[in-house]
């Protein structure tokens, strides 16, 4: 059995370069708002960057300034002096000893910090260091011309006296503060720009796709919709669409984002300190091994969401567009049952993908906890010993933690991406399909007449069940032919291949002795006017429908809708012909709408009108109306006519009688009517019966 929705079980590969190049031929235009995204992206990570070593900085040289007695030899001493003329990092404490900034040891390189430990004695006490004037109340100790406060004392000086003791480095925290102020600021309008350059080239880019599928839908072959859903279409063109969306303006720049965070932070990392840096990325492997399980558990869940919600899209259109027949026939309660069948099958896929995502969220919560305990259990013991200042501590801390966030959103990030290949599978898919209706590379360029002639052809929608058998006949300019038979027998589909919608399998069909395939589409189409059975009116005014998009002036307009009888009950709306319908012109009676489906056939004045049991829905008192005026509308065009009331067809120059895709009887009404034929029996059956006329009489 036929599945329309097989295609919705794509499982694609989770990146598909080739689709990622169909996809950046859409962004492509868009190139420069994507550049300036990117050149916002590059501007705030590297301000979130930055902060957490200004932070860093500003803890390290202001809020603990802290020193630590260092004894060395006298050589030694000096070239340590020497090397510091700004006396920041070395101060001269008396003699035999210096004071060492504990900060110094952070930026010098390992083999300076191991001649320091392994030619002096460097004390494990810390001080802040005031000149040994200021001292008060006897906290801390002088040596030499500087008062040592420990670290563990300095709440014992007065908050008063430590304003006025630290005022150079109150100092320097404002300064840093404004300059960190600046940069968040500066970092908030570069992630404005970023996000509104990358909306609104996705958007543009979403835009143009949609604009092309759209396009694409429209120039297929209707054996294309033969296959496909409507509401099936309509999630490619929406949801699908939307997923490659949140691809392009979450992923695709913002994965660049992440990956320099990364990179960036990792190799703050290691440049604050190795060890705690390799420390840090020891979870690493625990949060790999998460996000492969999630991606495999994920990558299921998604697929089987999109599948169920272009299922119940589809779905929900075909029972909107039937509901007439579902209330009619009390079908109610069994379509509600399919649907909630569909809805819950919906409803489950989607909590089985939030319970997915409930556990990745929280376990890798807990594995950035982890490394950032571990970072905070050996950073304070290396802090304890002197081996890492309280800023770079700090620093680490938020660095840790700012490398977890982008490694959690890239994990996240490709499940979007994997779901968006899958979509762009299906969406490429219906931009790939070709018509299986083509023009030539150069079609005929003719001045329609309007001679239709089919010769010899056989016809089937699907592979050996034809339905149409050697058909031969010819319709001449200003002619008209009336196509009559049961149903089934192949009358539209003659219609269908006057159109062209589709190819005869064998023989041909010309206009104008020109075989349709030698000749374009416009061309042919604009040349004939159809009214069908089913009269499709849009959602527009009545003026607009009976136009159609084809510039026309207002009088002819009117002159069509009066030539059928239309004028009046359109005159007689609140609007009149600017009167807006009701989707699928629901507030119109049926034989209003194809009265205004004549108007729509009249107005474009064709060559060629085909009338596909066009007075099928029309009482005989409206048909009677609209007869005369369709008399003349085929007067000097060429008609044929599809229908099954005779007294629609009876004055056509030849009637075909159709019976299992052959034309089994041909000739005019008082002809066949003669040979008591099938045609005969036709009429019988809707005229002797109702007691309207007798056969003889006919005759």
């Amino acid at each position: 059995m036929y599945d329309s929705f097989a295609s919705d079980y794509i499982e694609g590969k989770a990146y598909d370069g080739k689709m990622v190049r169909r996809l950046l031929t859409y962004v492509m235009p868009h190139r420069r708002l994507v550049a300036a995204a990117m050149a916002f992206m590059l501007v705030s990570t590297v301000l979130e960057l930055l902060i957490p070593y200004i932070t860093k900085v500003g803890i390290d040289q202001y809020l603990a300034r802290l020193y630590q007695v260092y004894e060395a030899p006298p050589a030694l001493r000096d070239s340590l002096l020497a090397s510091d003329p700004g006396g920041r990092d070395y101060l001269r404490l008396d003699t035999g000893a210096l004071l060492l900034r504990k900060a110094s040891l952070e930026k010098a390189d390992p083999a300076a910090r191991r001649r320091l430990r392994s030619e002096g004695t460097l004390g494990v006490a810390t001080y802040y260091v005031f000149e040994a004037s200021s001292r008060r109340d006897g906290v801390g100790i002088v040596r030499g011309s500087y008062w040592l406060v420990p670290e563990a004392e300095l709440s014992r000086v007065p908050p008063a006296d430590l304003v006025a003791l630290r005022g150079a480095d109150l100092d320097g925290i404002t300064r840093l503060a404004v300059i960190a102020a600046l940069l968040i600021a500066l970092g908030m309008v570069a992630g404005y720009g970023h996000v509104y350059a990358l909306q609104i080239a996705g958007q543009r880019s979403m835009y143009d796709l949609r604009t092309a599928l759209f396009r694409r839908v429209q120039t297929l072959s209707l054996s294309f919709f033969d296959r496909n859903p409507v509401g099936r279409l309509v999630t490619r063109t929406t949801n699908d669409v939307e997923a490659l969306n949140e691809m392009v303006t979450a992923v695709l720049v913002n994965l660049v984002k992440d990956a320099l965070l990364v990179v960036g932070t990792v190799a703050i990392l290691f440049a604050l300190n190795v060890r705690l840096a390799l420390i840090a990325l020891a979870v690493v492997p625990a949060f790999m091994a998460a996000s492969f399980v999630f991606r495999r558990k994920a990558r299921g869940a998604y697929r089987e969401v999109r599948r169920l919600l272009a299922q119940l899209n589809a779905t929900l259109a075909e029972d909107l567009s039937g509901i007439k027949i579902v209330q009619v026939f009390r079908r109610e309660q069994r379509r509600k049952d399919g649907y909630r069948v569909t809805n819950e099958q919906f409803y489950a896929a989607n909590i089985h993908q939030l319970v997915i995502f409930g556990v990745f969220r929280p376990l890798i919560e807990l594995i950035a906890t982890v490394g950032i305990a571990l970072v905070l259990v050996f950073g304070g013991i290396a802090s304890l010993q002197g081996g890492l200042t309280l800023g770079a501590l700090v620093a680490f801390l938020s660095y840790v933690r700012q490398m977890f966030e982008p490694l959690s959103d890239m994990s996240e990030k490709y499940n979007i991406m994997q779901s968006a290949m899958a979509s762009s599978e299906r969406i490429f898919g219906i931009m790939d399909q070709e018509p299986t209706i083509l023009e030539r590379p150069a079609p005929v360029q003719t001045a329609v007449r309007g001679r239709v002639s089919f010769q010899g052809v056989s016809f089937a929608y699907v592979r050996d069940r034809p339905v149409l058998r050697d058909v031969t006949f010819t319709v001449e300019p200003g002619k008209s032919i009336a196509i009559v038979g049961p149903t089934g027998a192949g009358k539209t589909s003659i219609i269908n291949l006057v159109c062209r919608f589709y190819d005869p399998d064998s023989g041909s069909v010309t206009l104008d002795g020109v075989d349709l395939r030698d000749i374009s589409l416009r061309t042919l189409r604009d040349s004939i006017a159809v009214v069908l059975q089913d009269a499709f009116i849009f959602s527009r005014s009545i003026e607009d429908n009976i136009r159609l998009g084809t510039p026309m002036p207002r009088d002819q307009v009117e002159g069509a809708a009066d030539m059928v009888q239309a004028k009046g009950f359109i005159e007689r709306l609140a609007g009149g012909f600017d009167e807006t319908m009701s989707e699928r012109g629901a507030t119109l009676s049926t034989g209003q709408k194809q009265l205004l489906c004549f108007a729509r056939a009249l107005a474009h004045d064709p060559k060629i009108l085909i009338l596909d049991e066009a007075t099928s829905s029309v009482d005989p008192a409206t048909e009677r109306l609209i007869q005369q005026a369709i008399d003349t509308l085929m007067r000097g065009r060429t008609s044929i006519i599809v229908a099954h009331r005779i007294s629609t067809i009876q004055r056509a120059d030849e009637i075909l009688v159709i019976d299992d895709g052959r034309i089994v009887e041909r000739g005019t009404h008082s002809e066949l009517l003669a040979r008591r034929g099938i045609y005969y029996n036709l009429y019988v059956l809707q005229y002797v019966h109702s007691g309207t006329q007798t056969a003889e009489e006919a005759g």
